[in-house]
């Protein structure tokens, strides 16, 4: 799709008027590549709430205007967390593009710990693979990224906390808004079906057409739909919107009806589930609270037992020492229409069945929390799997019992495609679902092969085999790397930096059964700490 420089200039001017002095009240991150920018604008003399995503993913980057809810994580990512220490309560000053390139700067103010008032700008770089989200300082220094990139051969840039931010070299620096042109080349932010338009015009037409008034679609283009701010060829138009805002969110939503109506029927099954835990964990967290203060029951009949002797049958009330705390003055409330001894029964019921609510409440807190584990993990394996791994984890949640089996589909028949490497001769698998994690560390694994996994978190399992089940055989440190970066970016960690992975042989795992999902537990592990790339 056509997300050019010239796109992106209508966008930021189109942002750019309807989210001017807003204020930034929110910060969240439904997912590893997209931040969601909760903002309070006044529009009319009236305040209005926006919700301004910045998506960095790498097949499609954004930054659009939406409606839609996001269910988001109970732990949001590190980097969402930087954002929410320095831009929540700052304001919005301007929305400008870098030339005319891929690039949107948001300019915010906000202040420091100190109250000072300090300028900051996050910086979104639509770059297909190379998408970034950016937080800088006024002086181009970089107080985090969702994307870090250390310095080496590849990459020409450094993108790590505290180094110094540089735009990417252009070798295309004539901006067709605003510089003059006597022909085509060299022009910035043009993107090929534009310039193949551009061809057919004379150039005086040329900035004429690229200034034309606003009207977003989305059309056919051969096989596929495509979006873009007017028309630029004689495609069929499906759809017209009102704003490129619109535009954009509507082309998504029509995309992932047409490309993977397997993957999103998966997705929404396990944010139902996910829906239902978050709301069972509020309901057992009322439910231990409840507990803790039914304790005072079992305080009650330890207190009467003491002065039994002074309570009568028909007394609402009883006023003693309480020698369990500090003999502080206390008035035990008690049915007038029990026996004293009965009274005494009643609290000592209350207490036990508090103590058991506590005990079965954190037990099913454990359970819930491994099953938003699982299903959160399964949402991650999902947004980086291709449709024949979609068909896997569409097995496995047939075999947990997720999803009703309609179609009678086989799981143990089809062979599992295990993606893998080789460095120096050296055979590393790595699974990217529970299936083929299982497939990886169980069947493919001899006892001297190694294992890879992050440390505390759902990841990738990496197995590099060792030449002949050496016991005695050493790993190079390129495979260690290699290994680790493999597991690093299968995991939900695959944006940080110093990601911990541990390492041991397989003779080492062992299986828990009886959960959801492929779970080892594992020892004699070394542990690396890797940054993904």
């Amino acid at each position: 799709m056509p997300m050019d420089g010239c796109f992106i200039h209508y966008l930021v001017n189109e942002l750019n008027e309807s989210l001017e002095n807003s204020r930034i009240n929110k910060i969240t991150s439904p997912n590893p590549s997209d931040i969601i920018l909760q903002l309070r604008c006044k529009k009319n003399d009236e305040f209005v709430n926006k919700q301004l995503l910045l998506s960095s993913r790498l097949d499609a980057p954004a930054v659009y205007l939406t409606d839609e809810k996001y269910i988001n994580p109970p732990t949001p990512s590190n980097f969402c967390m930087v954002l929410r220490k320095y831009l929540e309560r700052g304001i919005i000053k301007d929305i400008h593009q870098y030339q005319n390139d891929r690039i949107i700067i948001i300019d915010i103010e906000t202040y420091n710990e100190l109250e000072d008032l300090i300028k900051l700008s996050l910086i979104i770089e639509l770059m297909g693979r190379s998408s970034n989200i950016i937080l800088i300082k006024e002086d181009y220094t970089i107080i985090d990224a969702i994307r870090k990139l250390p310095p080496s051969q590849e990459n020409l840039r450094t993108i790590l906390p505290k180094a110094i931010y540089h735009f990417k070299e252009n070798d295309k620096k004539i901006n067709p808004f605003t510089d003059t042109f006597f022909n085509l080349d060299g022009l910035q932010g043009i993107s090929k079906i534009l310039y193949n338009r551009l061809l057919e015009l004379p150039i005086n037409d040329v900035k004429g057409f690229l200034n034309q008034p606003l009207r977003p679609i989305i059309y056919q283009n051969k096989d596929k739909l495509d979006f873009y701010s007017y028309p630029i060829n004689d495609d069929v138009i499906i759809k017209e919107t009102h704003n490129l805002s619109n535009l954009i969110e509507e082309f998504y939503k029509l995309n992932k009806k047409n490309d993977s109506s397997s993957k999103i029927e998966l997705e929404k099954i396990i944010k139902k589930e996910l829906k239902k835990c978050y709301h069972k964990q509020d309901n057992l967290e009322l439910d231990l609270d409840k507990a803790n203060n039914n304790l005072i029951y079992n305080e009650y009949g330890i207190l009467l037992q003491a002065s039994l002797y002074q309570i009568k049958k028909g007394d609402k009330e009883f006023k003693t020492t309480n020698f369990l705390h500090n003999n502080e003055d206390i008035i035990i409330p008690l049915d007038p229409l029990l026996e004293p001894n009965n009274n005494l029964k009643h609290f000592f019921n209350l207490g036990k069945k508090a103590k058991k609510t506590l005990l079965e409440a954190k037990k099913q807190q454990e359970i819930n929390n491994e099953d938003i584990n699982y299903y959160e993990n399964i949402l991650f394996q999902l947004s980086q799997s291709t449709n024949e791994e979609v068909e896997e984890i569409k097995k496995e949640l047939i075999n947990i019992g997720i999803i009703q089996n309609k179609k009678g589909i086989k799981n143990n028949k089809q062979k599992l495609k295990i993606n893998k490497i080789i460095i120096d001769d050296i055979i590393i698998y790595y699974g990217k679902n529970n299936l083929q994690n299982e497939e990886i560390t169980h069947k493919l694994s001899s006892s001297n092969d190694y294992w890879f996994h992050v440390k505390d978190l759902p990841s990738s399992h990496v197995l590099v085999k060792v030449p002949n089940n050496d016991k005695d055989y050493i790993l190079p440190e390129k495979v260690i790397r290699a290994a680790a970066n493999l597991a690093a970016k299968g995991s939900k960690a695959f944006n940080s930096s110093s990601v911990p992975v541990d390492y041991t042989k397989i003779k080492y795992l062992k299986k828990i059964p009886g959960n959801k999902g492929y779970h080892v537990i594992y020892s004699n592990q070394k542990t690396i700490y890797i940054d993904p790339k």
